[in-house]
């Protein structure tokens, strides 16, 4: 399908943003990460001029639940002065409370709950999970509570009644006893600010990071919280035109008033999920679940009416709040009008929560297309899993950045179509590596080439260089640049244009092979640079200069656009240490009479520990002169220690194997101290013979009888294995 703005180069996008009530996971990068991906290639590649409006969802059910709970729990701990008897009580209320209403089971003392464990062994059981995906979560926390109450009576009884030990009990309880709390105080909670604060707090985090993972801010972030006059205005609007009514204090929307009435269609996007009754619940949300006298089932609530506890806001219907669905149309509509270019967000927003927005605009504008492009991101899994916090698979952006960095991640995204799911695998992650190590020794050796070229470029030999190498090379890079931009038209298949880049890269090393007195540095810089257009548009760059090759200035430098720092001493005081600790070793080696070995050690510790210090590579090269690169200290510093770390290992290996044949030598020669002559004369061997030659070989055996000559051919090669053992064992004792 084409795309075609509705105003020439100028694209109205809407992005659904977070319901901000806690971290954001590796799901959330997925998605954002992707669209920030062919935000760029938008923008940086096809010059598209795009407003990119994304909300953050600050009113929800989950915000409400969470929030409560969080005031709750606090307010109860802050009343609590020590272990008493009560507090005990309560927490065990509330404890066979969570264990009745969440696991579905009624247990009246510990021996019920001790059986109940030994029934269900660590709540990982697969049979409960496929009932309830959130049962282990829902185990352990009951677990947590019941081992905290126990350590309490324990306290208790032996007089430890500490405010601390309070604390301690309910913090650890605190997942049983925040639900307990919220079923009998859940009305006491009016302050809006309770609401706010979470939301704020998370909305926070969030773009925090979004910044880490170098995901561009949206030119427009909207809040719910900030648009409610323009939501009620929408619903009133929506009621106007016949495709709503009220209903005790809510609004719905009436599916069958809009459903093939007056060119309007519902469930556009997801035609076979029209009436799916469990997805239609999850969208109107937890507290949502009042039995209201509404005309259809599948009628959704554009404005809910509030209970106690719940923020508020009059409206001509009563007090309430915002339905989720609306939330989207209104700031969408208000921001960028009546009809949007394209709208964007997870593939399980399609049904109910996109088509619902589709039916409330349409029906609100009365058009029949008031998004012309939807894109939904593929599903995110762990090792062939939904990430679930039950399943204990559940990677927040901030634990997946502890083990992999910001390009690795965005790698990873842009190797898979964006519409495709992607199963995240610890085990796959290797070869994200080494993709990316090798863009950095491409772009570390362009740079180098190309530095030394410069210093030099008008020192011409008179040979020409750009011949029949560099015109196939050419004509690669043509084709390359046709395949990424055929790749990127095709539905921004970012896999594809990786692929290209790849061959390029592979292409133009196997050119450089050639020696740099043989290659045009030239054809190198257009590869390169181009590349660097490339990955950048892709986002695993950074926004520096294109006039410099490579990924761009590193996320945590104090440069900026690619440049060094105004302080120009601190740019060149670590080198000049270096030079000056270099000098001086050198000085004082040859003051002492140092021998050449000692010398080139020194200057392989500039080369291998103290320039890799500080992010510069000496490339040593066969025409003696060596090749001047640069790259981020640390995974220099991290790449040393894995070589020295298989180097060491490689030692140890060597000198386990020295140790073992010392210690062979060592048992021989141990065998080698007794004398051939002496061998057969041990009081052990005397019970066995009574006669011997002069030599010291038993010729009677312990009867007196001559021992027969198949006997004695066998001790006298016996005698003349000791013989040598003993020899070597006297040489050793010479040496």
């Amino acid at each position: 399908v084409p795309f075609v703005p509705r105003e020439g180069n100028y694209v109205s996008w809407y992005a659904c943003g977070p319901t901000v009530y806690d971290a954001a996971h590796i799901g959330h990068a997925r998605n954002y990460v992707t669209f920030d991906t062919i935000r760029r290639i938008m923008e940086d590649y096809f010059n598209y001029d795009v407003n990119l409006v994304m909300n953050v969802t600050d009113i929800d059910d989950k915000i409400i639940v969470r929030a409560r709970h969080k005031h709750l729990v606090s307010e109860y701990k802050s009343q609590i002065a020590s272990l008493d008897a009560k507090t005990l009580q309560d927490v065990e209320t509330a404890f066979h409370d969570f264990v009745g209403t969440k696991l579905g089971e009624t247990i009246t003392n510990d021996a019920g709950w001790k059986l109940y464990v030994d029934k269900v062994g660590d709540g990982k059981n697969p049979e409960m999970v496929a009932v309830d995906e959130k049962f282990t979560t829902k185990f352990e926390a009951a677990q947590a509570a019941f081992e905290a109450i126990v350590s309490a009576r324990l306290s208790m009884a032996e007089g430890s009644a500490s405010k601390e030990a309070a604390e301690a009990l309910v913090v650890a309880s605190e997942d049983v006893l925040a639900p307990w709390l919220d079923a009998r105080l859940a009305t006491t909670v009016k302050d809006h600010r309770i609401f706010r604060d979470l939301a704020a707090h998370w909305e926070k985090d969030f773009f925090e990071d979004m910044d880490s993972m170098q995901v561009r801010r949206p030119n427009i972030i909207t809040r719910v919280s900030e648009f409610v006059p323009e939501i009620i205005a929408f619903v009133q609007r929506i009621i106007d035109n016949g495709y709503a009514y009220e209903c005790e204090g809510s609004v719905f929307f009436d599916v069958d008033a809009f459903d093939g009435k007056n060119g309007h269609f519902y469930a556009k996007l997801k035609p076979t999920a029209k009436g799916n009754q469990a997805l239609l619940a999850e969208g109107e949300g937890v507290l949502s679940q009042t039995k209201f006298n509404r005309r259809n089932k599948y009628d959704f609530a554009l404005w809910k009416k509030s209970k106690a506890g719940e923020p508020e806001w009059p409206s001509p219907w009563g007090v309430g709040r915002p339905g989720w669905h609306i939330e989207c149309s209104v700031m969408a509509s208000e921001i960028l009008g009546e009809h949007i270019d394209l709208h964007t967000g997870g593939i399980d927003l399609n049904f109910p929560h996109h088509d619902n927005e589709v039916a409330q605009s349409e029906a609100c504008f009365d058009n029949h297309q008031w998004v012309n492009y939807f894109m939904h991101v593929g599903h995110l899994l762990i090792e062939g899993m939904k990430m679930s916090k039950s399943l204990k698979n559940f990677i927040t952006i901030k634990d997946a950045l502890r083990l992999y960095s910001v390009r690795q991640l965005r790698l990873l995204f842009v190797l898979t179509p964006w519409n495709e799911s992607l199963d995240f695998k610890m085990q796959a992650m290797p070869d994200i590596i080494k993709i990316e190590s090798s863009f950095d020794n491409f772009f570390a050796n362009a740079s180098a080439l190309l530095r030394d070229y410069r210093e030099h470029q008008y020192e011409s030999d008179g040979k020409r260089r750009f011949l029949a190498p560099e015109m196939e090379l050419l004509d690669a890079l043509k084709e390359t640049k046709s395949l990424v931009h055929a790749a990127l038209m095709d539905s921004f298949n970012t896999p594809a244009a990786m692929r290209a880049l790849r061959s390029i890269v592979s292409r133009t090393n196997v050119y450089l092979q050639r020696g740099r007195a043989n290659i045009d540095p030239q054809i190198l810089e257009m590869v390169a640079l181009y590349v660097t257009k490339i990955v950048r548009a892709l986002g695993l760059g950074n926004d520096s200069s294109l006039s410099a090759i490579g990924w761009g200035a590193s996320p945590s430098s104090t440069a900026t656009d690619g440049e060094l720092p105004a302080d120009r001493e601190s740019v060149l005081r670590p080198v000049a240490s270096v030079l000056s600790d270099f000098r001086d070793a050198v000085r004082e080696l040859a003051l002492s009479g140092g021998d050449k070995r000692a010398l080139l050690g020194l200057c392989d510790k500039v080369r291998d520990v103290d320039l890799v210090d500080l992010g510069i590579i000496l490339d040593d090269h066969g025409d003696g002169s060596a090749l001047i690169k640069f790259g981020d200290p640390e995974k220099l510093r991290r790449e040393r220690a894995a070589r020295q770390a298989e180097e060491d290992a490689k030692q140890a290996q060597k000198e386990a194997a020295a140790r073992a044949t010392e210690a062979k030598r060592q048992e021989r020669l141990a065998r080698g101290k007794l004398s051939p002559m002496d061998m057969f004369r041990t009081a052990e061997m005397a019970e066995q013979y009574s006669a011997w030659d002069d030599n010291g070989l038993p010729t009677k055996d312990q009867m007196g009888e001559d021992l027969p000559k198949s006997k004695l051919k066998k001790l006298a090669k016996e005698q003349s294995a000791q013989a040598k053992l003993h020899d070597e064992y006297l040489k050793a004792l010479q040496a």
